[in-house]
């Protein structure tokens, strides 16, 4: 199998963070020593980004998910916790629907168990089409910013520049093949309804890209709904200590739970 980058810290309950679309390992840095006291944190690249080594061309999610619950069975990560951001969400439900490595908590952090509607998969084409043509940086740079409320740009400007740098250096086929893998991902409503463990979703009122209402109706098929104003796409930078607390007060609830 293709080795997965990854970085790691802490020691108690596993706990794997996804990034999400053109999103590297690298972003949860500032966001994970407030977690680190009583988890073992797991940070990976998809596979095609950052580190990762690419997935053969006309890949789907689950082929994605397959190459990570092999490597948490490579390392030895058992019962682990997997908070996703956005396509790593979506990434997450396909592990807990269709791996052998189940996990024990379940979180969509700005993600949504839903389909692609009709018009989402036709952006979706649109922003392959983009990238094909224009390349990956061109499309990096126009992506990013609109994904913080436009309130928090400026606060957020050094984590803006910072997640273009990294996403810039993906390349335009990964970038590519997962905007397809999203637009033909199934419906894991389902999936995520009949999870037993413990569900958490974490949703901004003005996240551009899972619009609110979408969000609010996974509120019963989840054991903990974050519903956070004056917040884009991004709370781990634009609400980063609430999120953390959400986090945090998430994880521990596991240990009560058992």
């Amino acid at each position: 199998m293709p080795e997965i980058a990854y970085w790691k810290s802490g020691k108690g309950r596993p706990l794997v963070f996804l990034p999400g679309f053109g999103e590297t390992k690298e972003m949860w840095q500032e966001f994970v020593p407030e977690l680190s006291h009583d988890c073992e944190i797991w940070c990976p690249d998809l596979p095609g980004f950052g580190e990762s080594p690419a997935l053969k061309q006309g890949f789907t999610l689950q082929d994605a998910a397959l190459v990570l619950a092999d490597w948490l069975r490579l390392h030895g990560i058992v019962n682990a916790s997997l908070i996703g951001h956005s396509l790593g969400g979506y990434i997450a439900l396909e592990m807990a629907a269709n791996t052998t490595a189940k996990p024990a908590a379940l979180g969509l952090f700005h993600s949504t168990a839903f389909a692609d509607s009709p018009e989402k998969k036709v952006n979706r084409d649109k922003t392959a089409a983009f990238i094909e043509k224009h390349g990956a940086p061109t499309f990096i740079h126009s992506f990013v910013a609109p994904l913080f409320a436009a309130k928090n740009r400026e606060t957020c400007q050094a984590e803006i520049e910072a997640l273009i740098r990294r996403g810039s250096q993906n390349s335009k086929e990964s970038l590519i093949g997962y905007t397809m893998a999203m637009k033909n991902r199934a419906d894991h409503m389902a999936t995520l309804a009949q999870f037993k463990g413990n569900k958490l979703l974490i949703c901004g009122e003005e996240d551009p890209a899972v619009p609110l209402e979408a969000s609010l109706q996974h509120q019963q098929v989840v054991t903990d709904f974050h519903q956070l104003p004056d917040c884009g796409h991004m709370a781990m930078f634009e609400k980063q200590a609430e999120t953390q607390r959400i986090i945090n007060n998430f994880m521990q609830s596991l240990a009560f739970n058992r």
